[in-house]
């Protein structure tokens, strides 16, 4: 039995980056500043900007720009401590929700906020944060199993539904980690987001809430799917055409996909090990068979269930490919400048 599952293209659901705004030792920021938070005001009255009150922001001005297409960005400008900040503008944004014109708007907004020296700025972006995205569409989390290579520590996050384990995602890496990658059901996090909205905005008759709450707990959307996300937490203002010179990190996934034609083990023998490899890991599964009756036959299962739809080579260079996509950036921030001289913070921002 072949599974039909199909590995979407990737995508980029967070990216946080700097501009080198403000950089120059000759700059005064508090001079800068005068008039961008005359035109941030501007934008507030006519309902393009809101103020963002951030718990421990590390800029003067924090505020989200309103795009057409219903997603946020939020910019921050003025960098409390320019002497050791990498840039005057930080920019987080999740572009995987960007519809139609929201690139261009968003553009539009920053130079009339920045000054004609936006388009300048954007040659020479500091990527902060990103995370790539791909979409195994048709995919069951209860019928895969996940490594990871060179994961030092990894997470398992599971519910518990009636006497069966349920596997909601992987967390593959730790808190300090400079990137975490993650396997998750995109379903189950769907739903939970639907459940949200519901009680925060859903119904106020309490039995038809209840009802509602009910359909969402057995229900399901369009398509079974899993998202392998690759995050890059720490990037530390890494110009933009350097990504993708770095190692393809979809390439350390491996799947096994119980629903492929392999060898076959009696049910209680392939209970045992499903369960170990979901509880400890599937390499700390396989070592509990070391030195048993079943050792080549568990090895076997595994091994000839190696999901043949899961091909990561060219996913990094498409996943960067996908950022250019955006029309956020221009092309010569993709481009490695030949020669690069002079006080890069030398411009007119007024």
């Amino acid at each position: 039995m072949k599974n039909n599952l199909r590995v979407s293209n990737p995508i980029v659901d967070r990216l946080a980056y700097i501009l080198q705004w403000g950089r120059s030792l000759s700059c005064d920021q508090e001079t800068l500043l005068i008039p961008v938070r005359r035109r941030i005001k501007k934008g507030i009255e006519l309902g393009v900007c809101e103020r963002a009150y951030l718990k421990g922001a590390r800029y003067h001005e924090n505020f989200k720009i309103h795009l057409p297409g219903g997603s946020n960005a939020l910019v921050q400008i003025g960098a409390l401590l320019p002497e050791r900040q990498k840039g005057g503008i930080r920019v987080v944004l999740n572009p995987a929700r960007f519809e139609s014109g929201d690139a261009s708007r968003l553009n539009k907004i920053m130079r009339n906020i920045v000054g004609k020296s936006y388009f300048d700025l954007m040659e020479d972006p500091l990527i902060n944060q990103i995370d790539f995205a791909v979409d195994i569409w048709g995919a069951s989390m209860d019928r895969m199993l996940v490594t990871y290579k060179n994961a030092q520590r990894y997470t398992v996050i599971a519910k518990r539904i009636n006497a069966q384990g349920h596997i909601e995602g992987y967390n593959f890496g730790s808190v300090s980690s400079d990137y975490m990658s993650v396997l998750y059901d995109k379903g189950c996090e769907r739903n939970h987001a639907a459940l949200l909205r519901l009680i925060k905005n859903g119904a106020q008759i309490e039995g038809l809430k209840s009802n509602l709450v009910k359909q969402f707990s057995i229900g399901k959307f369009d398509q079974q799917r899993a998202r392998v996300e690759v995050r890059g937490k720490k990037m530390r203002g890494l110009p933009l055409y350097k990504l993708d010179r770095l190692p393809n990190r979809f390439e350390r996934f491996h799947f096994c996909d119980l629903d492929s034609d392999g060898i076959e083990l009696p049910p209680y023998i392939e209970e045992a090990f499903l369960a170990l490899c979901r509880q400890s890991g599937v390499k700390a599964a396989l070592s509990n068979f070391k030195n048993t009756e079943w050792v080549r036959k568990v090895n076997a299962y595994y091994r000839t269930r190696e999901a043949g739809w899961w091909r990561p080579e060219p996913l990094w260079q498409e996943a960067c490919n996908a950022i250019r996509e955006i029309g956020l950036f221009p092309d010569l921030a993709f481009d490695e400048p030949k020669l690069r001289g002079g006080d890069q913070g030398l411009v007119d921002y007024l």
